[in-house]
């Protein structure tokens, strides 16, 4: 079976197999490795979650090693994965308006808003 050396912060070199690894691409407008690309793998010493970029050769070499791949078509669809959605869009709640943040001002600058809030 393949073994991958990879470095850990914590531990230094340690080895591992292919399915304990996992390489995202993020694909470049020519088609390349780009920017935002990664490997990443839980140390098998410390338990710790390591994560290092990726360029064209380390992506090469971990593909060629049966690595698992996930590809993604540019950095933003990447963002949209990892991060939570934007609060100023939540996906089933109406957006907030000009007059919600009036009536929350109005509240806040009363002494019993905390209570008046718990009430609601």
């Amino acid at each position: 079976m393949t073994r991958i050396r990879a470095n850990c912060p914590g531990c230094g070199e340690v080895d591992l197999t292919p399915p304990e690894v996992t390489l995202r691409i993020v694909r470049a407008p020519d088609g390349l490795v780009g920017e935002g690309s990664t490997y990443r793998f839980l140390c098998p010493d410390c338990d710790e979650l390591v994560t290092k970029p990726a360029d064209e050769r380390i992506a090469q070499l971990l593909s060629n090693g049966d690595v698992p791949i996930e590809e993604f078509g540019d950095i933003d669809q990447l963002l949209e994965l990892l991060l939570p959605p934007h609060p100023e869009a939540p996906a089933d709640a109406p957006r907030l308006t000009a007059d919600d943040l009036l009536d929350l001002h109005e509240l806040l600058a009363g002494d019993d808003w905390f209570e008046r809030l718990l009430a609601s």
